[in-house]
């Protein structure tokens, strides 16, 4: 058995630790809406699981809900809902599913794409149109959401994952748009091509059109309409999709998303989707209080919930999972998930490669998730990619295992012998996340144990950290990154750095910090670009490589997700990603 599969063995038996304690004790487990709060009444075939409402415990409150300026996974989870893309996932698979498009052809050569649109599908309804009436999509639609998508400008963060180096054409557009007047000859796409109101075409640079599919199956490339963004700008906030949102219901602490009466999606024996007929999105300072407020039954899910708590919950409660059916359930699952610490290279003296080395070596990540997950998590030795794609053998990667001789010496020959002279540090992370906490704690207490360097850390609300880190203001800030598509492009892509520059009035993403390193960039680029997945892995094997030698950054540990939930919710099909497709769950009737 190779590495990559003991790695993974590894995490799998931790993980099987909190399983065999539920098992012991819990045998019987089967282990702007635009208008407004009237809602219409809904005339589809309806199946006999429609009806309820699903309250979703989250501590992160979302920084924008347009799709092009979306930077977080509790963003995506309501605009999934509220926006409807080309293409959906399966979330029980993963695999690419019809949406708008409901069928598409790719050329023998990989570059050549023909998409039909599924006829009938309309906008929700807004005062935006004519009678308030939402119309129907067509290739209009998506040539407009195109152009604004392949045009890099401040409300759009995405031009560099979507557009630039994949559809012939778009960095010539973005140019020309730079200097586009009001009056002139609009600008055109070369690569996208519309046939009829229900065909077009897509043509790319490279053979690479299995990632361009999986970032369309993304909420960055939903369908949105030109009256609705005239109107409103980045403040857009609906679609097509399955859900609304009602703002009359809505407010700090909680989101109101309100069933689509007129959603195209039908199940496979023709009753209408989604089948929950409100959706309720409830915010918490953090997890501790969503999980209170879930044992009041005032939420039905909470998501990534400590392994400590999880078993906590269990323990206190045994009664609630030994029902037959039980009442709640916990479900784990290893993710697509790493947790790390950006490094900011362009401030003193984390600009020397030798002092962002030492902070690695310094550390012992096994006792870091010991303190903060009990050890039910994979130490962060390997790379920026968790350990979950097939044929990627992160084992392979010479990461960072403990070494406090080798960092003392790092140090000293970068000019701070014993931390002589070197500055205090902090680092910067989000509210919400107490395991998050306690893991820089036991940090803290490292570096100045090994190093002498002294630590302090800021809990900063979401919107706050994310202007500092624009602004190259903090030496650290702590990150996670869920896979918006299941590659380990998607994670090298947060380090790709060819079209970055230091001026700090602009805004980059996911390249937050601004890392720049021609040799990580081109290797990066021939994996993305590559004609097959072998290729491509290679690539990009070699590209984190380079990533770790130049250590802009300290991963701490790839985890699993626990995940609360009350047993009346049916079909939350739990996967990698933590991608929900609520359209087909529903609320068992009692």
């Amino acid at each position: 058995m190779d590495k990559l599969w003991r790695i993974r063995n590894l995490l799998n038996n931790n993980l099987m630790q909190v399983y065999r304690f539920c098992l012991l004790f819990i045998i019987p487990i089967l282990l702007h809406t635009s208008c407004g709060s009237k809602e219409e009444k809904d005339s589809r075939p309806l199946s006999k699981k429609a009806g309820g409402k699903l309250v979703i415990a989250e501590v992160v409150k979302p920084l924008s809900l347009f799709p092009h300026k979306l930077t977080r996974i509790e963003e995506a989870l309501i605009c999934n809902q509220v926006y409807e893309p080309l293409i959906r996932l399966n979330a029980k698979t993963l695999n690419l599913i019809p949406a708008l498009a409901e069928k598409w052809e790719v050329s023998q050569d990989g570059k050549h794409i023909k998409f039909y649109l599924k006829k009938g599908a309309r906008f929700q309804d807004d005062p935006c149109f004519p009678s308030g009436k939402g119309r129907e999509i067509t290739t209009a639609d998506v040539k407009y959401t195109f152009e604004k998508l392949c045009y890099d400008n401040p409300n759009n963060y995405h031009f560099y994952t979507i557009c630039n180096d994949r559809i012939v054409g778009a960095k010539e557009f973005n140019e020309a748009m730079q200097n586009y007047k009001e009056g002139d000859k609009k600008p055109e796409i070369k690569g996208l091509k519309i046939i009829d109101d229900y065909t077009f075409t897509i043509d790319l640079l490279y053979p690479n059109y299995d990632s361009f599919l999986q970032l369309l199956a993304t909420p960055i490339a939903v369908i949105i309409p030109r009256e609705g963004y005239e109107q409103y700008g980045e403040k857009l906030n609906f679609g097509a999709g399955p859900y609304r949102i009602d703002n009359s219901l809505s407010n700090e602490s909680q989101l109101v998303l309100i069933k689509n009466p007129h959603y195209y999606a039908v199940d496979q024996d023709g009753f209408a989707l989604p089948y929950i007929d409100t959706l309720v999105i409830k915010y918490f300072e953090n997890t501790e209080d969503a999980i209170v407020a879930f044992l009041n039954h005032q939420v039905d899910v909470v998501n990534d919930i400590p392994n400590n708590a999880a078993k906590k919950v269990v323990e206190n409660h045994i009664n609630s999972f030994q029902k037959v059916p039980p009442e709640y359930i916990i479900d784990v699952t290893s993710q697509m998930f790493v947790q790390y610490i950006l490094i900011n290279t362009h401030m003193p003296p984390f600009d020397k490669v030798k002092v962002r080395r030492a902070i690695n070596y310094a550390l012992d990540k096994n006792k870091i998730i010991e303190k903060a997950f009990n050890g039910q998590a994979l130490p962060g030795i390997y790379g920026i990619t968790p350990p979950a794609f097939k044929n990627y053998d992160i084992s392979q990667l010479k990461g960072y295992n403990t070494n406090i001789s080798l960092a003392q010496k790092l140090l000293a020959d970068a000019g701070y012998p014993n931390g002589k002279g070197f500055p205090t540090v902090t680092i910067y992370t989000n509210k919400g996340f107490s395991k998050t906490q306690v893991a820089i704690n036991e940090m803290q207490r490292q570096l100045k144990e090994n190093l002498n360097i002294n630590v302090v850390f800021e809990s900063l609300p979401l919107d706050i950290k994310f202007r500092l880190e624009q602004k190259n203001k903090g030496h650290f800030f702590r990150q996670g990154w869920v896979a918006d598509f299941p590659s380990p492009e998607n994670f090298l892509n947060i380090f790709y750095g060819k079209h970055i520059s230091l001026d700090t009035s602009k805004v980059y993403y996911p390249n937050t910090q601004r890392y720049i390193n021609p040799i990580y960039d081109e290797l990066f680029e021939k994996g993305r670009d590559a004609v097959n997945k072998d290729t491509a892995y290679q690539y990009f094997m070699k590209a984190e490589q380079v990533l770790l030698d130049d250590a802009p950054l300290i991963v701490l540990w790839y985890e699993a997700s626990y995940r609360l939930y009350n047993n009346k919710v049916k079909d939350l099909y739990m996967n990698p990603m933590r991608y929900y497709d609520l359209r087909v769950s529903y609320m068992e009737k009692k």
